[in-house]
């Protein structure tokens, strides 16, 4: 009997056309080569909290023709990714009406996770959140998933319900026992979780 779900946020709570270095690149001219090194050096860091995105991200701004401040550099990027999906938020209230625990497992960094709670003000529709950037490692990683269950306390891993658009992390879920699916659209999913949850 499931007992706790774990959601993913972007490409499910969030959805999302195009990742932001896309829609960035696009409406400011800069080339994606550009922008690539960052999030694929740094911006890694700062998801498991060994940096802080406000000093890194700053380094790359100008070259970015960025002329405004690292804040709201930041806020275009928070509020591009913020594109709630009703339907699924809606599927979590029945299901904490069922008395089942709903969490938020994410690989994110700091400040977006602050903005994702308060801002967007996610923190009322969940139980609590698993995040990369406070846990030190990310969803490929079976620490993350170590660190997920003992925070839990230790359920048995079959009441245990992970949903991800990456199968990467939804494999990852699987090698450590969870019951995780692949999310890939609202419909199949609402379809499954009635099938999962009575």
């Amino acid at each position: 009997m499931i007992k706790n779900v774990i959601f993913d946020i972007d490409g499910m709570i969030i959805k999302r056309e195009m990742y932001f270095s896309q829609y960035y690149s696009q409406k400011f001219n800069v080339p994606s080569e550009i922008m690539l090194p960052f999030f694929n050096n740094e911006f890694q860091l700062c998801l498991i909290g060994k940096a802080d995105l406000k000093k890194e991200i700053a380094k790359y701004l100008n070259s970015w023709k960025w002329k405004k401040s690292v804040d709201d550099f930041l806020l275009l990027w928070f509020e591009y990714e913020s594109n709630l999906d009703n339907r699924v938020l809606e599927s979590i209230k029945k299901l904490r009406k069922k008395k089942i625990n709903c969490y938020i497992g994410t690989d994110n960094e700091k400040y977006r996770v602050n903005y994702l709670l308060n801002n967007l003000k996610l923190a009322k529709h969940f139980d609590g959140i698993f995040a990369s950037s406070k846990i030190g490692y990310q969803k490929t990683q079976q620490e993350f998933w170590s660190k997920v269950y003992e925070s839990l306390k230790q359920p048995n891993k079959s009441e245990v319900l992970f949903w991800d658009d990456d199968k990467k992390n939804v494999k990852s879920a699987q090698d450590f026992g969870f019951n995780a699916k692949i999310y890939t659209n609202f419909s199949n999913y609402e379809n499954k979780i009635k099938l999962l949850i009575n």
